[in-house]
């Protein structure tokens, strides 16, 4: 009996633990750029390719939105052409101690429950926005992510 009891209190206090992760129920990416640049530069540079890939400007493939631009968050939103998906873009920038650089991370977050493997939606949601403003060719630019922190990185073919 007591072998019994304290199985199952081994098994609810397990059960119990895994209640408190979160699941992701929607697709996500979370990447992390460095620069060697200000961050301001890098803002700017954000904040006008996201106004250029604006429906109201012209650009009916691309649906970006601006929310929102401070020097240390920038806010949008991306729908598919369709309507039928939508996402979440947040960019953070933190200045560097060294060689006044910058350090920028994204996160693209799916807002219908899609699968998580959405084939790289949400990692070329940030992708396309950095590549067609240049910042991929930027001084010092490197990227740091990975499979677990950008679901669908490995299959992204990434297009604007």
């Amino acid at each position: 009996m007591a072998t019994l009891l304290l199985v199952s209190a081994l098994l609810v206090g397990v059960f119990g633990s895994l209640a408190a992760i979160p699941i992701p129920y929607h697709a996500f990416c979370s990447s992390l750029w460095l620069f060697q640049m200000p961050c301001t530069e890098i803002s700017t540079a954000l904040v006008k390719q996201i106004e250029a890939f604006s429906p109201m400007i012209g650009c009916d493939k691309c649906h970006y939105q601006l929310v929102s631009a401070t020097p240390v968050t920038l806010k949008a939103n991306h729908t598919s052409p369709d309507g039928l998906q939508a996402e979440n873009i947040t960019f953070t920038l933190n200045p560097t101690t060294m060689a006044s650089g910058c350090r920028v991370s994204g996160q693209s977050i799916s807002l219908s429950f899609t699968s998580l493997l959405d084939d790289g939606l949400n990692y070329c949601n940030l992708y396309n926005l950095l590549s067609s403003s240049g910042l991929t060719s930027a001084p010092g630019f490197i990227e740091m992510t990975n499979e677990w922190a950008c679901l669908g990185y490995g299959l992204a073919t990434c297009k604007v």
